[in-house]
């Protein structure tokens, strides 16, 4: 079993991400772990060939260290809503063939490491409708009923690009009676709001009727659409920390990975002092408090969604 372990002197639980392919940062976050300063690796699983796979997993399994799987999603080919759409070139039966291949590599870590969680994008679409979309996930969850996966809500667009599964209603609408809990990634849901004209404050707290297992951190540019997995403490960044930490603190065993491009031990070793710092600020007596809600009127829309 990979209980856990929570960190003796915080009062949150966070973790780092870090890509399988990448065996060097996995080695110095696992030093990290074992110092108490995060309590999980998320694992971005890259699908390779069945040796090298095992040789990676292999080397994770034996450090002991807790894990939590991410699944790989449409950078890496594997796409539920829409298997064609990830992998330009090929049929519908080799990309279905593929994400069966690297699905059953996600399980196998997940088995190995012992990790509660497997986080799933429910992806991009490129053929038919959004509804034709909703049903083919759906349809993937229903044929991959694994009580582990974690739908995680994902941006609005990204280069051009139209995601499902972007809103706490319509991640319900994909995930009930099919899965046990949801993955919440607070820039993902920036970027939605941003892109349809919608409050992020308001597209937050409708999470709070779903079960968030697990969170996902990074920041974006103020009034962005794009997600960047910017650094917390980025100059130009947005994201409401007042709102994100209140969702936080009322969950404190909720854990929370950050998320960022530069795989990077340094890169984390650094956010996690930052995450420290503004998680403590609005933690404080007298700390500023989330704005309510803003009338619906004066919400600009600038597309409709």
């Amino acid at each position: 079993m990979n209980p856990l372990h929570a960190g003796q002197t915080r009062p949150y639980r966070i973790g780092a991400g870090v890509r399988s392919d990448d065996p060097a940062p996995f080695s110095a976050l696992a030093d990290m772990a074992a110092s108490g300063r995060i309590d999980h690796i998320q694992l971005l699983l890259i699908p390779g060939p069945e040796g090298l796979f095992r040789e990676r997993l292999d080397a994770v399994a034996s450090s002991g260290v807790p894990v939590i799987v991410h699944a790989p999603h449409h950078g890496q080919g594997v796409n539920p809503c829409d298997p064609g759409a990830a992998l330009h070139g090929r049929d519908h039966a080799a990309a279905a063939a593929w994400t069966e291949r690297a699905m059953n590599q996600t399980y196998e870590t997940a088995d190995r490491t012992g990790s509660p969680f497997i986080v799933l994008h429910p992806g991009t679409y490129r053929r038919g409708t959004r509804e034709d979309a909703i049903t083919r996930i759906r349809d993937f969850l229903d044929d991959n009923r694994d009580r582990r996966i974690l739908l995680e809500n994902l941006p609005e667009v990204y280069d051009g690009s139209l995601f499902i599964g972007t809103t706490a209603a319509e991640l319900r609408r994909i995930g009930q009676g099919r899965v046990r809990g949801y993955c919440l990634d607070f820039a993902h849901l920036y970027c939605a709001a941003n892109a349809c004209g919608r409050s992020f404050l308001r597209e937050l707290a409708a999470f709070d009727t779903l079960r968030v297992a697990f969170c996902h951190l990074s920041n974006t540019r103020s009034g962005s659409m794009r997600d960047e997995h910017l650094a917390l403490d980025h100059p130009e960044g947005g994201l409401d920390f007042s709102a994100v930490m209140a969702f936080l603190r009322r969950r404190p065993r909720v854990q929370t990975s950050l998320e960022y491009k530069e795989n990077d031990p340094a890169v984390y070793d650094r956010q996690l002092r930052v995450f420290d710092a503004i998680y403590r600020k609005f933690a404080s007596p007298g700390a500023p408090r989330p704005p309510g809600r803003p009338q619906r009127a004066k919400v600009r829309r600038k597309r409709r969604c």
